[in-house]
């Protein structure tokens, strides 16, 4: 009996310390093992790790994610001023980043750190996908097909209950009138529920999914309801009626302007179930 369990852990610790491969943006990634020191340079994938109970194996996250509480209190690097000297002195086996704006993948994988690329997801497919490549990077799959399953099963019973009819929309990034077009994860999102978004007219310059506006066309365009992604930064309905013009828009006049947090409407993690009960609540009171 001692040596078939003897045989059983040795076969457990082997399969423990198998390889990992999984797909990253930046082409196939394959780990020795399990990583146990994992820095997340993105606020929606560390959102997603400790969602999946993969928080124990957190050293570091970038400045930004703030979600659950206590990711604040691990220790923070900068993803904006990247800095390859300040990751590699939490000594992490893994970095996941949602972006290589400034090579970071490259210079991350010079000094033998490898990196996990997942770009912003451009709808809920994508979203769950990178939920169980995080899953299956951190021995975590169950915990993530769970998280999955929950997530779809909550957005479809919300959208399928929720009728927007023929509703026209606008999106505000920032009050320069940046908006989201339906090629984007929160697009998609708004997509769901039939939502008409006047932004999709307008051309996609360097096919980013986000355009500006003119004031001109937002009046000419008349949206039934307004949503706010800036609201964290003072703007609501009472700022957004005392620009010039704007009270004669419909949304306006009938209040159909809504606060979004702007946390939860800019990341594609756990949290879009929140997000698409709040758009939902919003498009019941103006139906």
């Amino acid at each position: 009996m001692k040596r078939l369990t003897g045989f059983l852990v040795s076969m457990l610790m082997v399969a423990c310390s198998s390889p990992i491969t999984v797909e990253s943006d930046a082409g196939q990634l394959t780990l020795d093992e399990r990583p146990d020191r994992i820095v997340s340079l993105s606020a929606t994938h560390t959102e997603i790790l400790y969602a999946i109970g993969a928080a124990d194996l957190i050293v570091a996250t970038d400045l930004t994610s703030n979600y659950p509480p206590e990711a604040e209190t691990t220790a923070k690097v900068d993803a904006f001023n990247f800095n390859v000297e300040e990751i590699a002195a939490v000594e992490p086996d893994l970095v996941i980043t949602a972006f290589d704006f400034q090579g970071e993948v490259a210079a991350l994988e010079a000094i033998g750190i490898p990196v996990l690329l997942l770009v912003p997801a451009s709808d809920l497919s994508d979203a769950y996908d990178q939920i169980e490549i995080l899953g299956d990077v951190t021995d975590r799959r169950s915990e993530a097909a769970d998280l999955v399953s929950s997530m779809q099963t909550q957005i479809d019973e919300v959208v399928s209950s929720t009728s927007a009819g023929a509703l026209t929309m606008f999106h505000e990034v920032d009050n320069t009138l940046f908006t989201a077009t339906s090629s984007t994860f929160l697009g998609d999102i708004y997509r769901l529920f039939g939502l008409s978004n006047i932004a999709d007219a307008v051309p996609d310059e360097f096919g980013s999914g986000y355009v500006q506006i003119s004031e001109e066309y937002l009046f000419s365009e008349d949206p039934d309801l307004i949503f706010l992604g800036d609201a964290s930064f003072g703007e609501n309905l009472d700022t957004v009626a005392a620009r010039p013009g704007w009270d004669t828009l419909t949304a306006v006049q009938t209040g159909a302007v809504f606060e979004l947090d702007g946390d939860i409407a800019g990341r594609w993690g756990p949290r879009t179930v929140d997000l698409v009960e709040e758009i939902a609540t919003a498009i019941e009171s103006v139906s």
